[in-house]
């Protein structure tokens, strides 16, 4: 576990907030190629990415803090240390999409296709920011037996619940999924036949991933035998379901 890449005086780099960065600035150029190919202005592109940025880290801390609160009744400026971690993707999210959805309206841009250009760059971008949750030690497994198990040291999150347990590496998990994830929504934009195909093909795979890997990983709360992520992406599931369905060109159309 390396929390802390660099330290320059009395200034740190960390390694959560450093690969959230980099998750971004690719994120940014895959969306800006995809965009190009949709006759999307970049200069669109990059308003909503400022926008969606800041949605996304609110959304995203916000879905933490309630879900931990009991991290921040006795110190509530904790809240705002986001570059120690404590994100909760789905909350990013679903908050930079309402902001995304928003703009696209408010400047009548094409919305499928905006979404399918940003489609396979959040999928990278996910996954790149994985790499930051693993060496921060957080968002972690449950105990396995299995040999790639990791022992996360004294200090991690992860030593507090587990102690020297290993650990299913789920940030590992993630990141390869979801890299595979992007490189099936390549493919796919390749052979694209409708506005929204990437898109939806995008929820499709979120959901199946996270619902897998919430079953190894670490989670406080269960509601009926499930995480709250899980209930999340069910109905996620379900939308990239139909929305491949609604928007398919129909026979003979």
């Amino acid at each position: 576990m390396y929390p802390i890449l660099l330290n320059f005086g009395a200034m740190s780099v960390h390694a959560y907030g450093f690969f959230i960065a980099v998750a971004f600035l690719a994120g940014i150029a895959v969306t800006l190629h995809y965009a190009k190919r949709e006759g999307i202005d970049s200069q669109n592109v990059l308003d909503i990415a400022i926008i969606g940025l800041v949605a996304a880290i609110v959304g995203a801390r916000l879905f933490y803090v309630v879900g931990q609160w009991s991290e921040f009744r006795d110190n509530p400026m904790d809240m705002f240390m986001v570059q120690k971690g404590g994100l909760v993707f789905l909350g990013g999210f679903l908050l930079a999409l309402l902001a995304g959805t928003i703009y696209v309206r408010f400047k009548k841009l094409p919305l499928l296709k905006f979404f399918d250009s940003i489609a396979p760059g959040v999928a990278l971008g996910y996954s790149i920011a994985r790499i930051g949750c693993f060496l921060n030690g957080c968002c972690f497994g449950l105990p396995t037996k299995l040999p790639w198990g990791i022992a996360f040291p004294p200090g991690a999150l992860a030593f507090g619940y587990f102690g020297g347990d290993h650990l299913h590496p789920t940030q590992l998990y993630a990141l390869l999924l979801m890299l595979l994830s992007f490189l099936l929504l390549v493919v796919i934009y390749r052979s694209k036949r409708f506005d929204g195909q990437v898109f939806f093909w995008w929820f499709i795979f979120y959901a199946l991933y996270r619902f897998g890997v919430e079953f190894l990983r670490y989670s406080p709360i269960h509601w009926l035998g499930l995480t709250p992520s899980q209930w999340i992406v069910i109905p996620a599931f379900i939308f990239g379901v139909w929305g491949l369905n609604h928007y398919k060109p129909k026979p003979g159309a």
